[in-house]
């Protein structure tokens, strides 16, 4: 039963080659972490002595981004180890976990950001205009400081790309609430606070379901976005010497890496090496998958189940 160890070449070093070395990369992850970190600090002590809720939610999507960003920069650090004997792919799969992670606390937090406005619409407590205001100007400037951090990393990682893409949404939070300030200081409407934090909670929600399904996928060991296992099944099926294939698994290793197990029935008579090596090679010019571990057999000797997929 050969086996091709060949491993693609998006390996974790190629997640480097934007112009940015693993130690920079590693740098500018971290600052905008201390930066978020003290814009929580400040918007959630100002949206208490506002009473803004609007405020204190962007500030609490902004510690949730700076944690974001502390897992990343944890992520990043692991899935550089290499492979052992105990994790024979390498740790490159931590990214995904802590995408995964990422996610989840941010359903948790827009859900409660959406309880808390839901109180505070019948009755809208008085509101600071001006803080809200400097203070969401403050966050907006901030925000895509840290967005420009992060974005020439959020190319080759997942991890990466949730956090900026939440950057760029608490960009736009701290818009709506800067409006909803403007608002307060000129019509005292302030009906308008408690109902941007739901806005705020809906795009929230929003953003985490356009994100959360490739992470699961991975994790769920699905077939990569845009490839699929009867296209898989169809590249072998034209290799010469091939008849059939069965028990054929395609999935995501990580975010660089697919790969492909199956088992092929050879004619009789069949070169078994040959036919390897032109299944490979087709897989590799044709799909990019370059990971492929293959059992070969004949339908005398093959065994009793038959199914294509599984």
């Amino acid at each position: 039963m050969p086996h091709d160890h060949h491993h693609p070449g998006h390996t974790s070093a190629h997640r480097h080659t934007h112009g940015l070395s693993a130690a920079s990369g590693d740098r500018r992850v971290a600052f905008a972490v201390a930066v978020n970190i003290a814009l929580t600090v400040a918007q959630i002590i100002g949206g208490l002595i506002a009473g803004s809720m609007a405020l204190i939610a962007d500030g609490v999507h902004n510690f949730s981004d700076a944690m974001s960003l502390v897992l990343a920069f944890g992520a990043r650090k692991l899935a550089r180890r290499g492979a052992d004997a105990r994790m024979s792919y390498g740790w490159a799969r931590a990214e995904i976990v802590a995408a995964l992670i990422n996610y989840v606390t941010l359903v948790i937090i827009s859900l409660w950001l959406a309880v808390e406005a839901i109180g505070r619409l019948a009755s809208p407590p008085e509101v600071a205009g001006w803080i809200v205001v400097w203070l969401a100007g403050l966050a907006l400037a901030i925000d895509l400081a840290t967005a420009a951090l992060t974005w020439r990393l959020s190319k080759d990682s997942m991890n990466i790309r949730a956090a900026f893409l939440h950057n760029l949404a608490d960009a736009g939070a701290s818009v709506a609430v800067i409006v909803g300030g403007a608002l307060i200081l000129l019509y005292d409407w302030r009906l308008v606070d408690p109902l941007l934090t739901l806005g705020i909670s809906a795009f929230i929600l929003w953003h985490v379901a356009a994100e959360l399904m490739p992470v699961l996928r991975i994790l769920m060991l699905g077939a990569p976005d845009g490839l699929t296992a009867a296209s898989v099944e169809a590249c072998i099926l034209g290799v010469r010497g091939v008849e059939g294939v069965h028990h054929l698994h395609l999935w995501q290793i990580d975010e660089a890496r697919n790969a492909v197990s199956a088992h092929l029935v050879l004619a009789e008579g069949a070169d078994f090496a040959e036919a390897i090596r032109a299944a490979k090679t087709v897989l590799a010019e044709e799909l990019g998958l370059t990971h492929a571990t293959f059992e070969v057999e004949t339908r005398a000797g093959g065994c009793a189940d038959q199914t294509a997929i599984g």
